[in-house]
Protein backbone atom coordinates (compact mmCIF):
# COMPACT_ATOMS: atom_id res chain seq x y z
CA UNK A 1 0.00 0.00 0.00
CA UNK A 2 2.84 2.30 0.92
CA UNK A 3 4.18 2.12 -2.70
CA UNK A 4 0.36 2.96 -4.27
CA UNK A 5 0.65 5.76 -1.99
CA UNK A 6 4.17 7.04 -3.32
CA UNK A 7 3.30 6.34 -6.82
CA UNK A 8 0.06 8.11 -6.33
CA UNK A 9 1.49 10.97 -4.69
CA UNK A 10 4.16 11.22 -7.79
CA UNK A 11 1.31 11.47 -10.64
CA UNK A 12 -0.04 14.30 -8.85
CA UNK A 13 0.31 18.08 -9.12
CA UNK A 14 -1.45 19.77 -6.16
CA UNK A 15 -4.16 22.55 -6.31
CA UNK A 16 -2.93 25.49 -4.13
CA UNK A 17 -5.20 27.82 -2.68
CA UNK A 18 -3.89 31.56 -2.95
CA UNK A 19 -4.58 33.51 0.19
CA UNK A 20 -2.65 35.76 2.87
CA UNK A 21 0.04 34.38 5.60
CA UNK A 22 -3.03 35.14 8.46
CA UNK A 23 -5.06 32.14 7.40
CA UNK A 24 -1.92 29.99 5.85
CA UNK A 25 -1.57 26.69 7.71
CA UNK A 26 0.14 23.20 7.17
CA UNK A 27 -0.38 19.53 8.00
CA UNK A 28 1.58 16.89 8.44
CA UNK A 29 -0.08 13.24 7.22
CA UNK A 30 2.49 11.13 8.97
CA UNK A 31 1.84 7.33 8.13
CA UNK A 32 3.93 4.31 9.36
CA UNK A 33 4.12 0.71 8.54
CA UNK A 34 3.21 -1.95 11.78
CA UNK A 35 3.13 -6.25 10.73
CA UNK A 36 2.76 -4.94 7.12
CA UNK A 37 -0.03 -2.69 7.68
CA UNK A 38 0.36 1.09 7.40
CA UNK A 39 -1.54 3.37 9.85
CA UNK A 40 -2.04 6.99 9.85
CA UNK A 41 -1.44 9.13 12.86
CA UNK A 42 -3.97 11.29 13.83
CA UNK A 43 -4.59 13.85 17.22
CA UNK A 44 -7.61 14.32 19.34
CA UNK A 45 -7.50 18.23 19.91
CA UNK A 46 -8.16 19.10 23.34
CA UNK A 47 -11.30 20.56 24.68
CA UNK A 48 -9.60 24.21 25.29
CA UNK A 49 -7.76 24.43 22.12
CA UNK A 50 -8.91 27.89 20.92
CA UNK A 51 -9.87 26.59 16.86
CA UNK A 52 -11.13 22.97 16.29
CA UNK A 53 -11.69 21.65 19.79
CA UNK A 54 -11.99 18.27 20.65
CA UNK A 55 -11.72 17.21 16.89
CA UNK A 56 -9.79 14.89 15.13
CA UNK A 57 -7.11 16.40 12.81
CA UNK A 58 -3.30 15.80 11.92
CA UNK A 59 -0.56 17.27 14.00
CA UNK A 60 -0.38 21.13 11.99
CA UNK A 61 -0.78 24.77 12.61
CA UNK A 62 -0.34 28.21 11.39
CA UNK A 63 2.65 28.93 9.12
CA UNK A 64 4.84 31.23 10.88
CA UNK A 65 7.41 34.18 9.58
CA UNK A 66 10.35 31.89 10.85
CA UNK A 67 9.04 29.03 8.52
CA UNK A 68 10.66 29.49 5.09
CA UNK A 69 7.78 27.67 3.52
CA UNK A 70 4.67 25.45 4.77
CA UNK A 71 6.48 22.32 4.56
CA UNK A 72 8.68 23.73 7.55
CA UNK A 73 5.22 24.74 9.06
CA UNK A 74 4.39 21.08 8.90
CA UNK A 75 7.62 19.27 10.15
CA UNK A 76 7.87 22.24 13.17
CA UNK A 77 4.18 21.40 13.55
CA UNK A 78 4.43 17.63 14.11
CA UNK A 79 6.99 18.09 16.32
CA UNK A 80 5.60 20.30 18.87
CA UNK A 81 2.25 18.27 19.03
CA UNK A 82 3.68 14.88 18.84
CA UNK A 83 7.23 14.61 19.12
CA UNK A 84 7.99 13.53 15.59
CA UNK A 85 11.75 15.17 14.88
CA UNK A 86 11.90 16.60 11.16
CA UNK A 87 14.93 14.35 10.37
CA UNK A 88 12.92 10.94 11.30
CA UNK A 89 10.01 11.80 8.41
CA UNK A 90 10.58 11.15 4.93
CA UNK A 91 7.83 13.56 3.41
CA UNK A 92 6.84 11.46 0.09
CA UNK A 93 4.48 14.08 -1.10
CA UNK A 94 1.67 16.79 -0.78
CA UNK A 95 -1.69 16.79 -1.28
CA UNK A 96 -4.45 19.52 -2.62
CA UNK A 97 -4.71 22.75 -0.43
CA UNK A 98 -7.80 22.84 1.59
CA UNK A 99 -9.96 25.62 3.16
CA UNK A 100 -11.31 24.63 6.50
CA UNK A 101 -14.83 25.70 7.20
CA UNK A 102 -13.54 27.93 10.01
CA UNK A 103 -11.24 29.88 7.00
CA UNK A 104 -8.20 28.44 6.91
CA UNK A 105 -5.94 27.23 4.13
CA UNK A 106 -4.03 24.04 4.68
CA UNK A 107 -1.08 22.78 3.13
CA UNK A 108 -1.08 18.98 4.17
CA UNK A 109 2.54 16.97 3.47
CA UNK A 110 2.59 13.12 3.45
CA UNK A 111 5.27 12.01 5.47
CA UNK A 112 6.24 8.40 6.53
CA UNK A 113 8.20 8.43 10.42
CA UNK A 114 9.95 5.01 11.80
CA UNK A 115 8.01 2.35 13.70
CA UNK A 116 7.81 2.39 16.74
CA UNK A 117 8.20 5.91 17.41
CA UNK A 118 8.23 7.33 20.71
CA UNK A 119 5.79 9.92 20.55
CA UNK A 120 5.80 13.06 23.28
CA UNK A 121 2.46 14.70 22.89
CA UNK A 122 1.71 17.92 23.73
CA UNK A 123 -0.60 18.07 26.53
CA UNK A 124 -1.86 21.60 25.69
CA UNK A 125 -3.34 20.90 22.43
CA UNK A 126 -2.97 17.27 22.10
CA UNK A 127 -5.89 14.82 24.01
CA UNK A 128 -4.17 11.31 22.53
CA UNK A 129 -3.42 10.10 19.46
CA UNK A 130 -5.25 7.87 16.89
CA UNK A 131 -3.71 4.78 14.72
CA UNK A 132 -5.71 4.59 12.28
CA UNK A 133 -5.34 1.46 9.78
CA UNK A 134 -5.50 1.89 6.15
CA UNK A 135 -7.81 -0.59 5.78
CA UNK A 136 -10.31 1.42 8.35
CA UNK A 137 -10.29 4.02 5.22
CA UNK A 138 -10.22 2.03 2.64
CA UNK A 139 -13.22 -0.09 3.84
CA UNK A 140 -15.19 2.32 5.23
CA UNK A 141 -17.18 4.65 2.43
CA UNK A 142 -17.59 8.66 4.22
CA UNK A 143 -21.24 9.57 5.58
CA UNK A 144 -22.86 12.43 4.53
CA UNK A 145 -24.26 14.47 7.41
CA UNK A 146 -25.45 17.76 8.67
CA UNK A 147 -23.58 19.53 11.03
CA UNK A 148 -24.85 22.86 12.95
CA UNK A 149 -21.46 24.76 13.12
CA UNK A 150 -21.41 28.25 13.92
CA UNK A 151 -25.20 28.57 14.11
CA UNK A 152 -25.20 27.36 10.27
CA UNK A 153 -26.07 23.76 8.80
CA UNK A 154 -23.46 22.75 6.71
CA UNK A 155 -22.91 19.06 4.92
CA UNK A 156 -20.36 17.54 5.56
CA UNK A 157 -18.01 14.31 4.99
CA UNK A 158 -17.51 11.91 7.80
CA UNK A 159 -16.04 9.21 8.93
CA UNK A 160 -15.91 7.15 12.05
CA UNK A 161 -13.44 4.96 14.29
CA UNK A 162 -13.36 3.59 17.19
CA UNK A 163 -16.38 6.07 18.36
CA UNK A 164 -14.28 8.88 17.06
CA UNK A 165 -15.98 11.29 14.38
CA UNK A 166 -13.60 12.21 11.92
CA UNK A 167 -14.49 15.34 9.21
CA UNK A 168 -13.82 18.49 7.97
CA UNK A 169 -11.06 18.62 6.51
CA UNK A 170 -9.06 16.05 7.91
CA UNK A 171 -11.57 13.97 6.51
CA UNK A 172 -11.34 15.22 3.28
CA UNK A 173 -7.73 14.54 3.15
CA UNK A 174 -8.46 11.64 4.09
CA UNK A 175 -10.33 10.58 1.02
CA UNK A 176 -8.09 12.50 -1.42
CA UNK A 177 -5.01 10.13 0.14
CA UNK A 178 -7.58 7.01 -0.33
CA UNK A 179 -8.02 8.17 -4.03
CA UNK A 180 -4.67 8.75 -4.83
CA UNK A 181 -3.45 5.74 -3.64
CA UNK A 182 -6.64 3.90 -5.23
CA UNK A 183 -6.05 5.45 -8.46
CA UNK A 184 -9.60 7.01 -8.29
Amino acid sequence: MLAQIREGLTRIDPREITCTRDIRAAVMVPIFVHQDRLHIVLTKRTDNMKAHPGEISFPGGMYEERDSDTRKTALRECCEEIGVKASDVEIIGRLDDERTLTGFVITPYVGIIPYPYTFKISQKEVAYLIHLPYEHLKGNAPVREETNYRGELETVDALYYNGERIWGATCRILLKLKRIAHDE
